[in-house]
């Protein structure tokens, strides 16, 4: 059974860069970071999604956070699954600040 949710994150963008975050964060461009949670079968990304009429900065301060869970799918397609829904969850929502969420996460 795939499971996929979507909600603001506790995380920021700046606290990508401290040492607990870093090692199993991963940044694929300036407003995406994608996190492969060792052991487990589910595959996360943070996204800057500035919302229109919200507080200046509110996309790196609270970014939209996206997981895909499914143990019967490989890492490859959980990629291409949580990369399909975050870029229709940043459309649907009108980001502000175009985020690009590429369809290749991992490399």
């Amino acid at each position: 059974m795939i499971e996929a949710t979507a909600q603001w994150s506790v995380l920021t963008v700046d606290s990508m860069t401290e040492p607990k975050y870093a090692k199993s964060w991963r940044q694929v461009n300036d407003q995406v970071f994608v996190e492969l949670e060792t052991g487990q079968p589910s595959l996360g990304l943070l996204v800057t999604c500035g919302v229109p009429g919200a507080a200046t900065g509110q996309e790196a301060g609270l970014p939209l956070q996206l997981t895909v869970a499914d143990p019967g799918l490989a890492v490859e397609q959980r990629q291409s699954l949580l990369s399909t829904f975050a870029r229709t969850l940043v459309d649907e929502l009108g980001c502000t600040g175009d985020p690009v969420v590429p369809a290749r996460l991992l490399r």
